[in-house]
């Protein structure tokens, strides 16, 4: 199968989608440090340490990487059903489990890969570029970014589990804009923040939600490929 997936990546040329990851990161990173000097040296700073830094981060990283899987989920699997080039590739002498295996394991391993770059990338700016700049008012200290990694695993893991559920919806019309639609409306919920003052949470703070959703888009991607040699593709 890895050898598919390699065939699948050059086919479509998703190296150049790299680009365009690096330069989310550096406007994540551009983004919050620009909001946290905004309100720096207010009574009621929002991002005071390396912690409220990143969980603001956080929550544009997952939107971006949600989104970004869907476009490659659209380009993979959705834009070739409604094009009707599956229906050639099912002509190849391979399983279609398999191929389609193949093409969901790209859009997780893309989302997974992408988000721990993301996180660590722009946890290291700020870790070098704090002193100099005086984006947050408390020194950061390497054995914070160090206490972030299985945090960061663990998270990487449930979205890009979460980023296959945008599938269900794109299979039904065969449409690309319902597919990065409902990426946008599942980052948007799962990301908003309710309460009052300091005390805002997520959705994606309550632990069960992003295991649920990640269980959810892992489920769909099995039955997207459990019945497919019995799907007619014309």
């Amino acid at each position: 199968m890895f050898k598919l997936m390699k065939l699948e990546w050059k086919k479509h040329k998703l190296s150049s989608y790299f680009k365009g990851v690096a330069i989310c990161i550096i406007a994540i990173f551009a983004a919050v440090s620009l909001m946290g000097m905004g309100v720096k040296g207010e009574v009621d700073a929002a991002l005071t340490d390396f912690t409220k830094y990143m969980t603001l981060a956080n929550i544009f990283i997952r939107m971006t990487f949600l989104i970004f899987s869907a476009v490659i989920l659209s380009r993979l699997v959705i834009d070739e059903y409604k094009n009707k080039t599956m229906q050639l590739l099912f002509m190849y002498p391979l399983q279609r489990k398999l191929l389609m295996r193949a093409k969901l394991t790209i859009v997780f391993s893309f989302c997974f890969i992408s988000m721990i770059i993301a996180t660590f990338t722009i946890s290291l700016l700020i870790f070098f570029m704090n002193p100099m700049m005086g984006l947050i008012e408390t020194p950061i200290t390497m054995g914070e970014i160090i206490a972030t990694v299985p945090a960061t695993f663990i998270s990487a893991f449930m979205i890009s589990g979460i980023s296959l559920i945008p599938l269900f919806f794109g299979m039904r019309k065969k449409s690309t804009p319902t597919t990065i639609t409902s990426a946008v409306i599942i980052g948007m919920l799962m990301n908003s923040n309710v309460g009052p003052g300091s005390g805002q949470v997520s959705m994606y703070d309550f632990i069960f939600i992003p295991i649920v959703l990640c269980l959810l888009g892992i489920f769909i991607s099995y039955l997207s490929y459990r019945k497919i040699d019995k799907i007619d593709v014309a």
